[in-house]
């Protein structure tokens, strides 16, 4: 019955959009940015309840005015956390059909224009709210990735999904979704708007939604079964789909990459290339997203057995790190010998690929360091951080002309070695000092 009900509401809205959508049996709703439109038929009748749902705290009954200021809110929300601007190109058309059940089919329709897309959701009026947050952020993900796509509409990552709904549902600081005020016993009418201020951090937050498991491997976040995203196994998967791409975004320039895996999608049948390409200063491959995951994953969860490294410690292992190793031949004859290159060297001397994979290991293997950093010295290695991934991204944007590209080239090389100097000079000056060795006692002669 389920799959009837919605089949017969697809056909009475078959092949409809915009304007098309308009018609005497019909209300609609217009967003106050234009993106969203949202139309119900026309009921002066109030609507039965469903299965009692009508008064359980978990669901929202929609209602076209309510419902676009609830997008609008959810958009909000998703750009902040994204460090995105609240821009759009595509439309959405939201079309509301009666509920007739708990789990009521929800559908997402994506067609391109000459110049855009659109897209059009199908729900029941009445809907859980976690569900209904996360079917606008499957959409508002997808009209961002969209947004460069020609013939092929995106496939977002289903933990992106999960991840970033959850992440809004903990985080927003006022109600994502309203439903029409309720008659009380006295006749008045009345609302309930439940407020989730970020008190917890990330972890905390995803702890709760674990409840103690151990969160999923990157393999089983990648490739979810139906039955791993509903009931408990459900709920297993979106804590761990929050604290990845929690993780993700606790990441010097994760925002950054994330937008950019979004708008990469279209070019990709399977998002883990888009994925490895917007992320590439951290993974070259999907093991070495496993071992960060695992790392992640034991001090999220409080289960980090290795012991913090003391000040010396840290600056010896932050320097080694810094400096890459090469064997260089000092004569024809001779066997090629260990010497440390510094960055800077590598930035100034070496060509744009060696270069690449050099910077790209010394990302990667500061961000292992983290882990067990002293605290002083984990400004510094962010900062490091921070100016390596900046240099990579400026070298690489290309101008038109030739010129312009070599005149940005001296920019970024000049500013990040400029940086890194300054760095140094912060690192140096955070050595610790020697401890100096005791004197041996002076023998007294025997009498």
């Amino acid at each position: 019955m389920q799959v009837l009900a919605v089949t017969v509401l697809l056909g009475v809205f078959t092949g409809v959009t915009g304007a098309q959508l308009a018609g005497s049996d019909l209300v609609s709703a217009h967003s106050h940015s234009g993106q969203f439109v949202v139309y119900a038929r026309r009921s002066s009748a109030p609507p039965p309840p469903v299965f009692g749902l009508a008064t359980n705290q978990d669901f929202v009954r929609l209602e076209p005015t309510l419902a676009t200021v609830s997008c609008e809110r959810i958009k909000q929300a998703l750009a902040r956390e994204l460090g995105a601007p609240a821009t759009w190109s595509g439309a959405v058309y939201l079309v509301l059909y009666p509920a007739r059940a708990p789990g009521d089919t929800i559908t997402i329709t994506s067609e391109r224009f000459k110049d855009c897309w659109q897209y059009r959701v199908d729900f029941p009026d009445l809907v859980e709210q976690s569900r209904y947050v996360r079917v606008i952020v499957q959409v508002l993900l997808l009209e961002m990735a969209n947004r460069t796509a020609q013939t092929r509409a995106a496939e977002t990552p289903t933990w992106v999904v999960e991840g970033l709904s959850q992440l809004l549902l903990a985080s927003s600081e006022v109600a994502l979704t309203l439903s029409p005020p309720h008659p009380s016993a006295n006749g008045l009418s009345y609302s309930t708007t439940v407020i989730n201020a970020r008190k917890e951090g990330i972890r905390e937050q995803a702890q709760k939604q674990l409840r103690g498991r151990p969160p999923l491997s990157f393999e089983n976040l990648s490739w979810p079964t139906e039955d791993s995203l509903s009931g408990d196994a459900g709920d297993l998967y979106r804590g761990s789909a929050q604290l990845f791409v929690g993780e993700l975004l606790r990441l010097p320039d994760g925002r950054e990459c994330l937008r950019a895996m979004l708008t990469q999608l279209p070019q990709h049948y399977n998002w883990q290339f888009a994925f490895l390409r917007a992320f590439n200063v951290y993974f070259e491959r999907p093991l070495d997203v496993e071992k960060w995951w695992a790392l992640s994953v034991a001090q999220a969860m409080g289960r980090d057995i290795q012991q913090p490294w003391s000040l010396e410690e840290s600056w010896q292992k932050l320097n080694q790190t810094i400096h890459a190793a090469v064997l260089v031949r000092t004569g024809t004859n001779e066997l090629p010998v260990r010497a440390e290159i510094s960055l800077q060297t590598i930035i100034h001397e070496w060509d744009s690929a060696r270069q690449t994979q050099a910077l790209q290991n010394t990302l990667r293997e500061l961000q292992l360091l983290r882990r067990r950093m002293d605290q002083d010295f984990v400004g510094l290695l962010q900062d490091y951080s921070q100016t390596l991934a900046t240099y990579l991204q400026q070298r690489d944007r290309a101008g038109s002309v030739l010129s312009t590209r070599k005149a940005g080239r001296r920019r970024a090389i000049e500013a990040a070695i400029q940086q890194l100097d300054a760095l140094d000079a912060r690192r140096e000056a955070l050595r610790p000092a020697s401890k100096p060795v005791a004197a041996s006692p002076t023998p007294v002669p025997a009498p």
